[in-house]
């Protein structure tokens, strides 16, 4: 083995050292001829003071064995605020008291999904007489959620102007968006949380306090979302560090001490790595977390109720939350618990925490009311979009050849059947329990005065307020007055319209529209999804093109929709040839061609910028053709370590 392999070998397993003293490796030098390897312990620029105060203030309370990474350079005041002890701690007995939950929940959603695919069947509506034949409703919500007919949308608070924009907007609610609309890169979590926390607070200069902004929808990550930057321990404040953990610290020291030295000493420490890499990672899975790293959603979750919490029930102002890609009433069964369990740690009374839930999924749109039932304290209804819950068939369904997706932009919007279906189903179990039924996000960017522009997103809000549905949501605040100029006579929401009219069949929900793949629509959903995946490498979750805000939800539809078209061999309508990796591949090449074009949508003035852009279309390519269809392509880039490198680069 050379030794560049056996350096990115020893990466590999240094990437799950999750110890205080992780190393990872760099190249040093710029031509490839003289390229060497050499590694550094990534504590080198952190402020070790800083660091060091909160392990030893997390040890006078008792808390000796969570691991939290230290702050991004120029993120120390943010971190100092967000992760005190008493936080650090809050957080991680959230996690050691859900964590076997969580991991019983993905393992459902893994034994469903092969149940589907062994079976063949779909789903199905199942009767419970709890949920069906009993007259209940959810509890009533307060005064500043009754009238949620706007929202604005993918407000991802890390983008701290775009943020305090939405503050000052007269809309009723922002989506603060720790989901699909952002990136979590360390820095971006650190960012967001804080300004949360500042929002909140009153801390924002010409920024209102709480109680006169809109309310903050929190959103944070969903289930299939990790955050490798803390792990606590089995414990969460057992006295010391395991006997073979330490081991495992000092070969990791001894390591990081030998890769200093000259170049055959080097070697010697990969030769060391190489050895004992298995005992290692066995010696950290059976010692730190059960080897384990925190929810995404319990972190963001934990940090934003234990600061946040206090002040926002103070001011009538929340704890409010927008709760992503639930799958099954058992998941809003687990929300619930941790809903329950938050306050009473925190001492806030029982039902103060709302919590509208995402209808995301597919399987998801035939539980809805076990949903809402089993968020019935804590419930502000339902909502309803588009391109994740049109992706959520490919990722259930793929495989089958009688449920390809025909070609989005042509012939997939909500005045489908089984759009329509679904939609009308959501507004009739809601308001059936008193529950705010809620519609997607207008994605449009109004460029211009153009009124073709403005009429059409104002055809489209009107039928769902037609059909219904008590708001919605726009991403542009130039949209704001002119959605405004329909929605806001009457009255502050719908919920008496019991759209008793509606008997929606399981037929109804499954019926895959008729249609084709146009040439266009494949080249959009390869450019979509390239973009995306450029823009979570430069640490960005959204970016605007071609007149629409594209984030997770549209890069999940445009990666789904290609890597069906190719496994089953579609056919281009407009000239009858045959989608294949050959033809994908000639288009992202076609694609890299033209970045000139694509100057004004994302940075390509450097060698730096092109090769990022050429990385990411290496990426979306593997993504499309895997053998397996990943499940989520925001799980796929956070588990990457080009990802984890990009982070560096753009810290």
């Amino acid at each position: 083995m050379d030794m560049a392999a056996a350096a990115r070998r020893l990466n590999i397993i240094q990437n799950h050292l999750r110890f205080s003293t992780k190393s990872t490796h760099i190249r040093n030098g710029g031509k490839p001829e003289s390229q060497r390897w050499i590694l550094f312990n990534s504590t080198a620029n952190r402020d070790d003071g800083l660091w060091s105060k909160l392990l030893s203030e997390l040890t006078e309370i008792g808390v000796t064995d969570v691991e939290v990474e230290p702050p991004p350079k120029n993120m120390e005041k943010e971190y100092i605020t967000l992760f005190t002890p008493e936080a650090v701690k809050f957080v991680a007995q959230l996690v050691k008291h859900f964590n076997n939950d969580v991991d019983l929940m993905l393992k459902e959603r893994i034994r469903r999904k092969a149940h589907l695919d062994i079976t063949g069947e779909v789903p199905a509506f199942t009767h419970d007489p709890e949920v069906h034949d009993k007259d209940w409703m959810v509890a009533p919500v307060p005064n500043r959620v009754i009238d949620r007919r706007l929202d604005l949308g993918d407000v991802s608070p890390a983008n701290t102007e775009k943020f305090v924009e939405a503050l000052c907007c007269p809309v009723n609610g922002i989506q603060t968006d720790f989901d699909d609309g952002h990136c979590p890169t360390w820095q971006g979590q650190l960012r967001g949380l804080y300004n949360v926390y500042r929002a909140v607070h009153g801390l924002i200069p010409n920024v209102p306090e709480i109680s006169k902004v809109p309310v903050l929808m929190l959103r944070p990550r969903a289930w299939n979302m990790i955050e490798h930057n803390m792990l606590p321990g089995k414990d969460c404040g057992s006295s010391s560090t395991p006997k073979r953990a330490r081991k495992a610290i000092n070969l990791e020291i001894k390591l990081q001490v030998l890769a200093r030295d000259e170049r055959g000493e080097s070697t010697a420490a990969i030769k060391l790595s190489m050895q004992h890499s298995e005992c290692t990672l066995r010696t950290i899975r059976e010692n730190a977390v059960d080897g384990k790293e925190v929810p995404g959603p319990l972190l963001d979750f934990g940090l934003l109720m234990f600061h946040c919490a206090s002040r926002l029930v103070a001011t009538e102002s929340g704890p409010f939350f927008y709760l992503s890609k639930l799958e099954g009433a058992n998941e809003a069964r687990l929300w619930n618990k941790i809903f329950c369990w938050t306050q009473d740690k925190l001492s806030i009374p029982q039902g103060t925490i709302k919590a509208c839930v995402l209808i995301e999924n597919i399987l998801a749109s035939f539980e809805m009311e076990k949903i809402l039932y089993e968020l019935r304290e804590h419930s502000l209804g339902l909502n309803c979009g588009i391109w994740d819950y049109s992706a959520s068939f490919v990722n259930k369904f793929g495989h089958r050849k009688d449920f390809i997706l025909p070609d989005r932009n042509k012939y997939v919007n909500m005045q489908r059947h089984f759009l329509r279906s679904y939609m009308d189903l959501v507004i009739h179990v809601c308001h059936k329990h008193g529950a705010h039924a809620t519609g997607g996000m207008a994605a449009t960017i109004l460029e211009s005065r153009d009124l073709n522009i403005v009429t059409k997103v104002s055809e489209a809000k009107m039928r769902e307020m037609l059909a219904g549905v008590d708001g919605f949501m726009v991403y542009d605040t130039r949209l704001i007055p002119v959605v405004q100029r329909f929605m806001m006579y009457g009255a502050a929401n719908q919920i008496d319209r019991k759209r008793d009219d509606v008997n929606v069949r399981a037929w109804d929900l499954l019926q895959v529209p008729s249609g084709g793949v146009t040439l266009a629509g494949l080249k959009h959903n390869i450019e979509v999804g390239i973009l995306f995946i450029d823009s979570w490498l430069r640490g960005q979750g959204h970016y605007i093109y071609k007149g629409a805000v594209e984030d997770s939800a549209t890069a999940e539809i445009s990666r789904s929709q290609v890597w069906q078209w190719i496994r089953h061999q579609a056919t281009l309508e407009d000239n009858g040839k045959v989608i294949t990796r050959k033809l994908v591949q000639s288009l992202i090449e076609d694609f890299l061609g033209s970045t000139e074009s694509l100057s004004e949508v994302i940075p390509l003035s450097s060698v730096q910028d092109k090769e990022r852009l050429k990385t990411a279309a290496e990426i979306f390519e593997e993504v499309v053709t895997k053998r397996d269809f990943p499940e989520f392509l925001t799980t796929y880039l956070n588990l990457d370590h080009t990802f984890l490198k990009y982070q560096k680069l753009y810290a």
